[in-house]
């Protein structure tokens, strides 16, 4: 895995592209989406906390993260295939929206994949985070509830669509170039 990781992230740098195989590494996409900023490079993360694979990738994309080129534009998008994901596109969207996604990313990844809580109901969450330090839980329940995070949830359900997200996790340069990171082992 960090073996298709690190070729993907030189990829931005331009350094592996030698030795990336398109139809092999990555694919083309047939229908590339707009990108926000085509002054800089996008990359999106398209993952779920339901996923092993991204719950191993994340401290990894997150390091590299902090230390990315000025020129890449670097987001993650929770993916929603059906309807029981929405919770969890619910969670992360709230996670943003209350400012918390770095304090508790680590924690929602570790309690979903290591201690088999299903964070996507909100009941189950509401009681995990009673047990998170400085989290006002109530506050954090009402923007989860909120008309504006039900329009984000139904947004990562169409971009999840219209990116033809077949697998987690994938990641999108430029909104042309999709990488499924391939489940193997360095």
């Amino acid at each position: 895995m960090k073996k298709w990781l690190m070729m993907g992230l030189l990829l931005l740098s331009g350094a592996a592209s030698a030795a990336s195989e398109l139809g092999k590494d990555y694919v083309l996409m047939s229908k590339p989406q707009p990108v926000a900023n085509p002054k800089k490079v996008e990359v999106i993360e398209f993952f779920s906390y339901t996923c092993i694979h991204c719950f191993h990738l994340d401290p990894l994309i997150s390091a590299w993260e902090k230390k990315k080129p000025a020129y890449v534009d670097y987001h993650r998008e929770q993916i929603v295939w059906q309807k029981p994901m929405e919770g969890f596109a619910r969670l992360f969207a709230t996670l943003n929206a209350t400012g918390t996604m770095e304090k508790l990313n680590s924690p929602v990844f570790d309690a979903v994949m290591q201690k088999k809580i299903n964070l996507g109901e909100p009941a189950i969450l509401s009681d995990w985070l009673k047990k998170q330090p400085g989290v006002n839980v109530s506050k954090f329940m009402q923007t989860y509830n909120s008309f504006g995070i039900n329009s984000q949830v139904a947004r990562a359900s169409q971009i999840t669509r219209a990116y033809n997200i077949e697998g987690t996790p994938t990641i999108v340069i430029n909104a042309n170039t999709r990488w499924h990171l391939p489940h193997r082992s360095a």
